[in-house]
C-alpha cells in the first residue's frame, strides 16, 4: 500500500512544526485559505494565510513550549486530509491532555481550509479557565 503524497506533506510537516520549523506547512499553503480553530480556546477563530504565523506564535505563548503533538492516524487523498492527534501540554502551571482532529482541504496542490477540532477534555479545560476568569 502506498502512502498518498498530501499524507507525506502533512506528515514532514508536523515533524518539521514539531522541531520549530513553520515553513513546510506555510509553504503549503493556499493565498486564500481559511485556518479555523473551532474550539473554545485562546486560539479558536478564522485566520488569513498572512495571520497563521500568528496563530503559531500565540500557541507558543499559551503552551509556553510545552506543547507536544503526536499523530495518531492520518488519512489524506487529493482533495482532503484528516489529521488524528494526542496533544498535550501546560498552561499556567497545569496539564492538559486532549485529542483532536485535523481536517484539511486541498486544491491545487495547496490547503485551501484547515479546522482544528478538540476532544471533550479540551473544551472543558478551557470552558473552566473561562469561568474561573469571569469569577
Amino acid at each position: 500500500m502506498t502512502t498518498h503524497p498530501n499524507a507525506l506533506l502533512l506528515e514532514n510537516a508536523y515533524q518539521a512544526i514539531g522541531q520549530g520549523d513553520l515553513q513546510p506547512m506555510l509553504s503549503m499553503l493556499a493565498e486564500d485559505i481559511t485556518w479555523t480553530d473551532s474550539t473554545l480556546g485562546p486560539l479558536a477563530g478564522s485566520y488569513a494565510k498572512d495571520e497563521v504565523p500568528r496563530f503559531f506564535g500565540t500557541m507558543m505563548d499559551v503552551y509556553h513550549g510545552t506543547l507536544r503533538v503526536e499523530i495518531a492516524g492520518m488519512i489524506a487523498d487529493d482533495a482532503n486530509g484528516i489529521v488524528l492527534t494526542r496533544e498535550s501540554g501546560t498552561v499556567d502551571g497545569q496539564p492538559v491532555a486532549w485529542t483532536a482532529v485535523h481536517v484539511y482541504t486541498f486544491g491545487n496542490g495547496r490547503i485551501t481550509r484547515f479546522v482544528n477540532y478538540g476532544s471533550a477534555e479540551y473544551q472543558r479545560f478551557w470552558a473552566g479557565k473561562q469561568t474561573a476568569a469571569s469569577s
